[in-house]
């Protein structure tokens, strides 16, 4: 019994010593900092107080985060910047050299960036005062240097606002200091801007924008950093489209040989960055680099082609690359990306690059004719390996290849003027290329559509609609052109706008029934709806053309086809058997 009281007079007395080390540590707290670094425990200190009592460890958190903190690191910033303006009355004086003194200054803001990479977990909120401070001394400098003193051209001053940069990063990098990251970043964008607006669009800067870009793009990919690429971006692309209305435009200054290095240069480190990250990292690719792919292939690739268009460079070869671009995106897609284990995202961002680098590689080498007989070839491998790899990314790429054909056929136009065209348009006949890119489209309406899974209705299927639309549409086209000289010819080679539309509306009951029944029996899901939608058009079509240029006999003759339509159409959607293509 006496040992028990024992044992808990001890826990009581243990327990009193926490409880009065507890009010003691608060106290001390409560009344200053400094009287609370004197009742922790020696060899004690940082961000939490461990003191020690009778073997049982107590962490009481403190903030180091004060009014008298935050103004003593200002107060000490004050003191490094004025340091940094020394060296500058000492330059100005001629006692040191100018590029003495411009050397020493650059040194000096370096100083801090190393003195921020030597700070421990502790005093984290220093760094960012030794960042702004750094960023204070050094991109100044390197502006005057070069805007004022003459003493650097564009391409070094570029070139050490890029070293300090990556010096910079690394130490933020290291030390998982974001906070610097966004500091320098941000000096950085303004260094640029200032140069451009006082020495003009030079390309010297825009290639720093992009080793920026490229730069916190890594800090995103490394660090989880994810929101200063963005603004970095922008200016970047921005800046790119200031060049090239400076080569283009009125002013006329500058190289376009330069700007467009600097595009591609752009184009390609964005675009290595990525490829490396969805490919060897094994990661989806996210918002951002789909937005400045985007974005890159409007102001970076395609600028560049304007570039060349609109300065005499030939663009063949250019062309010749995006050919190379392509396929090789093709083969990433295939080859390296796990898309049968579901990795879709990489796989249709990969194969999308490629159908456009193969658009404009196409359109850069060929002509007109050449183009639509290559778009139609490829809009049937697509839609054939679509089929085969049971992949609608690519299959879905058969409608673009196939608008692409229509549009350098003149297939867009026959359509056009087909549907659209007065009494008295000149009729004439479809070029051979247009014939070639409908029988292209016939055969991609017939390889069957593969949507793993998905409904009749998935917006997954609309490439399938397209490339059926613009079958119905090049035929129904081509049987007005060739019969409307025909049966309503005139002199001149007119025809009767009575008569023309009349043709026009038999062309739009029937395609009303074949997408009826084609519906109705599953061959052709999207017919279904289709349907309906072509059912109004026609409708509007008899409103809009038919009662205002038509004659009794010709009225006659397209009410009862189009009221034929109505009646049978909507029977023959019923008819579903539910079986999908």
């Amino acid at each position: 019994m006496d040992d028990r009281l024992a044992a808990l007079e001890r826990q009581v007395r243990d327990l009193s010593g926490i409880v009065t080390a507890l009010e003691r540590r608060l106290t001390a707290l409560e009344s200053s900092p400094a009287a609370a670094r004197q009742h922790a425990e020696p060899g004690q200190e940082g961000d939490g107080a461990t003191p020690a009592v009778v073997g049982v460890e107590v962490r009481i958190p403190r903030s180091d985060v004060t009014v008298v903190t935050v103004l003593s690191l200002i107060g000490r910033t004050c003191l490094v910047l004025g340091g940094a303006y020394l060296l500058r009355a000492l330059t100005d004086a001629g006692t040191l050299p100018r590029v003495g003194g411009t050397v020493l200054g650059i040194l000096y803001a370096v100083l801090w960036l190393g003195l921020a990479y030597r700070l421990d977990g502790k005093r984290r909120l220093v760094a960012p005062f030794y960042g702004v401070a750094a960023a204070f001394i050094a991109f100044p400098i390197l502006w005057e240097a070069t805007v004022r003193v003459k003493l650097l051209s564009p391409a070094e001053s570029a070139a050490a606002m890029a070293a300090v940069t990556a010096l910079a990063f690394l130490v933020a990098a290291v030390r998982r200091i974001q906070s610097l990251a966004w500091i320098i970043s941000l000096a950085g964008l303004l260094a640029a801007l200032l140069s451009f607006a006082a020495m003009g669009p030079e390309p010297a800067f825009g290639f720093y924008l992009a080793f920026l870009g490229v730069c916190t793009l890594w800090l995103g990919y490394s660090r989880d950093w994810i929101w200063i690429r963005w603004p970095v971006a922008f200016v970047a692309d921005a800046s790119v489209l200031l060049m090239i209305g400076s080569v283009v435009g009125a002013w006329h200054k500058g190289s376009p040989g330069a700007v467009m290095a600097l595009q591609l240069t752009m184009f390609a480190g964005y675009l290595v960055s990525i490829a490396a990250r969805t490919l060897w990292r094994s990661r989806d690719v996210v918002p951002f680099e789909v937005v400045q792919t985007v974005a890159l292939l409007g102001v970076a690739f395609g600028g560049a082609v304007y570039v060349m268009q609109s300065t005499g460079s030939g663009a063949t070869p250019l062309g010749l690359a995006s050919l190379v671009f392509g396929a090789g995106s093709y083969g990433v897609a295939f080859a390296f990306v796990n898309w049968r284990e579901g990795r879709w995202k990489n796989f249709t961002f990969y194969t999308s690059l490629a159908v456009v680098f193969t658009i404009a590689g196409v359109g850069l080498t060929t002509g007109a004719s050449a183009q639509a007989l290559a778009w139609a070839g490829l809009a049937i491998i697509a839609a054939a390996l679509g089929y085969r790899y049971s992949a609608i990314a690519i299959g879905s790429h058969a409608a673009v290849y196939l608008a692409a054909a229509a549009v350098s056929s003149g297939l867009l136009d026959v359509i056009t003027s087909g549907f659209t065209a007065s009494g008295e348009h000149v009729w004439a006949g479809m070029p051979l290329a247009a014939w070639a890119v409908l029988a292209s489209a016939a055969v991609c309406a017939v390889i069957p559509v593969t949507t793993r899974g998905a409904a009749a209705s998935s917006p997954l299927r609309i490439p399938k609609v397209v490339v059926v639309l613009l079958l119905l549409a090049g035929v129904g086209a081509a049987v007005i052109t060739y019969s409307a000289p025909l049966l309503a010819g005139q002199a001149g080679g007119t025809a009767d706008p009575a008569v023309t539309a009349a043709i026009r509306s038999v062309v739009c009951a029937a395609a009303v029934l074949l997408l009826a029944f084609l519906g109705g029996r599953g061959l052709f899901p999207e017919g279904r709806w289709l349907t309906y939608v072509v059912l109004v058009v026609g409708g509007l079509k008899l409103l809009v053309e038919d009662f205002p240029q038509g004659r009794p006999a010709t009225l006659v003759f397209s009410l009862a086809v189009y009221g034929a339509a109505l009646i049978v159409a909507p029977r023959w959607v019923r008819r579903t058997t539910g079986s999908t293509t």
